[in-house]
């Protein structure tokens, strides 16, 4: 933040963050007013979504048309040599900034999808992220494709721990089943849990039922938590 540094007040760092956080503030009401008004006049979630990345949308002028057009043969030729230089420096995992947990919804959500490229990935960064900081994170909303992710990521990863119900791979089977009831009790402290189910797809529904039953299967009947769960997440 701007401060007094070594007996200098710094008013540009002061200015840009004012207006930084005016814009933040600008967004987010025009978010959140957007929303208030599609959930009412769209006929589907993907409508719903689509209105939501339009509220802080602004009409292009001509002259950036005109600018966007004299730099597009540019970018073109250099497309290729970024490209290559992105995919040859790109981790297979999650290093470097990706390291700290997110600080908000939005980070989790794009870290999520273009860092956590396999199953490991983004069970490492749930992880990582921790319960706690979930359900603050998405103690208002969550997005019901980015759940139904994480459903289908925690069923994928149970179904491969301990197939074949040996007993060397228990210890590691009931680590994630402690992990997965953890993770998933953390999202459905969400207020408008209902509002998620109804936005899922049958798929998704479908993903977070078996995930359930593989849970019981593992956790028996008298896992108090899987039980919340099973009310909490009880699909319309």
């Amino acid at each position: 933040m701007a401060s007094i540094y070594e007996g200098t007040f710094d008013t540009a760092s002061l200015q840009k963050e004012l207006a930084q956080a005016l814009d933040e503030d600008r967004k987010y009401k025009a978010t959140d007013e957007m929303k208030k008004r599609a959930i009412h006049t769209a006929a589907s979630y993907d409508e719903f979504k689509n209105f939501v990345l339009c509220a802080d949308l602004k009409p292009v002028s001509s002259k950036e048309l005109q600018n966007l057009s004299k730099s597009e043969r540019q970018r073109n030729r250099l497309y290729h040599k970024k490209s290559s230089s992105i995919k040859a420096t790109r981790p297979a995992t999650l290093t470097g900034a990706d390291d700290a947990p997110p600080k908000s919804s939005v980070e989790f959500q794009r870290t999520w999808q273009r860092s956590c490229s396999t199953d490991a990935a983004k069970l490492q960064y749930l992880e990582r992220t921790t319960p706690a900081r979930l359900a603050k994170l998405f103690q208002a909303e969550i997005d019901a494709d980015l759940f139904g992710s994480i459903v289908a990521t925690l069923r994928r990863l149970l179904r491969g721990v301990n197939p074949d119900g040996e007993i060397d791979a228990y210890e590691a089977e009931q680590a994630l089943v402690t992990s997965s009831i953890a993770i998933l009790s953390a999202i459905g402290q969400t207020r408008r849990r209902s509002l998620l189910l109804s936005f899922l797809t049958a798929t998704q529904a479908d993903d977070l039922t078996q995930l359930l039953d593989h849970l019981h299967s593992v956790a028996g009947d008298a896992n108090d938590a899987l039980l919340t769960l099973r009310r909490l997440f009880a699909t319309p």
